[in-house]
Parts: C-alpha cells; structure tokens; sequence
C-alpha cells in the first residue's frame, strides 16, 4: 500500500479519481463492507498496478517435480532442477506493460487483464504454491485504501527521491532513504 501511495502522491489527477471511486460506492453502500469494497474496481486497478511496479518479491524459486518439456524453446527440464521465476523482470517487460516504468492502473481493466499472457502478473507466485494470504492481502490492502483515501489527501515529502531508490540487497522491495508522504485530513 506504500508504494501506491506512493504513486498516488506523484499524480494527483489518478489519486482523484480513485478517491472518487471509494465516494461513489460509499454513497451506494453507505459503509466500507466487504461489497462495497468489491465494488470499488478502481481501488483494485491501483493496488494491482503497484503490485506490477513493486513486486513484494523480486524473485521466486522453485524445483521442478517432473521432467518438463518447454516446446517454444525445445528445452527439457529434469525433474529436481530449481527454477528463477524473475517476478519484478516479467512484471517490467515492455511486451507485456508498453512503458514498464510509468504508473498505469488502466493496465488492469478486464478488458486489459484478458488481453495479456495469464502469467504476466504475479505478485503473489502461481500454483500449489501460491501465497496463501493473496486474497486476505488483498482485501486488507483494499480497505485501507479506500479509508486512506476518503478521509485524506497525500503529497509527496521532500524527503523522498524521485524515482525511488530500490535496495539491491533486500530479500523484500524496498527502498533506500525511506518513503516520506504528507498526508492532508480532507
């Protein structure tokens, strides 16, 4: 939720709008509820695209359970082989996310998600492996958002580099120098 605070501080028009998406739903549900924030896919877009830019886990390794032969490279995987998935390499790639750099939450419309490979995003693994607290994370990251973002405003600090400096050496994204908002009560 930081880093899309983060982003929302740096572009006050997107931080409107997904502000606007918590009102809106709000005025149809009357409280924060589990529907309510269901409803609110604007909230979900941003996460995502956080998710996207600022993997949790830039990598994941696995090992391989069977021999797995990988057709569009004619290569074959022994079964007890560990396997990289670069997680923050795939979520950067330009063939899947035009300007890999750049804020976008619009890449997360269902028309969007439907378009691209099913395993291009995946902040959370995939699999029998898959994080188990995905959607309690998620649902959690959702909320706070939304109460964040109807009861006040975020700016960016002086304090914190643009772009964000990344430590190389964390086993979770973060960043060097820390990451500094001023928060407006609305």
């Amino acid at each position: 939720m930081t880093f899309c605070l983060y982003e929302l501080a740096q572009n006050q028009e997107l931080q409107d709008k997904a502000r606007k998406n918590v009102l809106d739903v709000l005025k149809e549900h009357g409280s924060i509820s589990y529907e309510a924030v269901h409803d609110m896919k604007y909230i979900e877009m941003c996460i995502n695209e956080s998710l996207r830019k600022y993997p949790p886990i830039a990598n994941i390794l696995r090992e391989v359970t069977k021999d797995y032969h990988v057709q569009d490279m004619n290569v074959t995987l022994p079964k007890g082989h560990r396997v990289m998935l670069p997680i923050y390499a795939i979520h950067h790639d330009p063939e899947y996310y035009p300007a890999p750099d750049q804020y976008d939450p619009e890449r997360f419309t269902s028309a969007a998600v439907a378009a691209r490979h099913q395993m291009a995003f995946v902040p959370f693994g995939e699999g029998p492996r898959v994080c188990i607290g995905q959607r309690f994370g998620m649902m959690q990251a959702r909320v706070g958002l939304a109460y964040l973002l109807k009861n006040f405003r975020f700016r960016l600090s002086e304090k914190t580099s643009v772009p964000l400096k990344i430590l190389a050496s964390s086993t979770v994204l973060a960043t060097q120098g820390g990451l500094w908002l001023h928060i407006e009560k609305l």
